[in-house]
């Protein structure tokens, strides 16, 4: 398998969370040290009909609650930025201390203008990190453009998934 330190799964409605929980959990019974983290999402509540959204990460397994309350009637995205930024912060962190692999939640709106997680992908990769999140079809132009010459994308099989990993380990060690 090609060297390419970035990949994304793309998908629409399935349970992308759970499968990079599940990749997750492979690659450290794998010995790997994996960072990130992963989006779970509470109940459906109050007027709005909005569930909070949180990150959990993955080697630490803190959680930042990364939805705001906008109010009732607001159709707009709930993402608090600030929050988001924290995590990300809190990840680069890890990261300096060591690890074989970083999984986020999704490259999304935020990542697409240039914010959300985008410098903490660029962190990973000039730290020899590989980076593995999930994308949606309304982000993938945005994601080829960011990913231009050292992306690829893997479906939604976790042997496919976790020979990326592997190969990306081999060729972090051979280097």
């Amino acid at each position: 398998m090609m060297y390419s330190p970035l990949a994304a799964i793309p998908f629409e409605s399935a349970d992308i969370d759970g499968f990079l929980a599940d990749v997750a959990k492979s690659a450290a019974e794998r010995g790997l040290r994996v960072r990130g983290a992963l989006q779970s999402r509470g109940v459906t509540t109050g007027a709005c009909h909005c569930a909070d959204m949180d990150l959990t990460t993955l080697s630490s397994n803190r959680t930042f609650r990364i939805s705001q309350p906008l109010g009732n009637g607001s159709h707009g995205c709930r993402l608090h930025p600030g929050a988001l930024a924290e995590c990300s912060a809190f990840i680069a962190q890890e990261l300096e201390g060591g690890a074989d692999l970083l999984i986020l939640n999704r490259f999304g709106r935020g990542e697409s203008e240039g914010r959300g997680f985008r410098d903490l992908i660029g962190t990973a990769i000039a730290l020899g990190v590989p980076v593995l999140t999930a994308v949606r079809p309304i982000y993938a132009e945005a994601w080829a453009a960011f990913g231009d010459g050292i992306a690829c994308d893997l479906p939604m099989d976790q042997s496919v998934v976790l020979d990326w990993i592997l190969a990306q380990q081999e060729q972090t060690h051979a280097a």
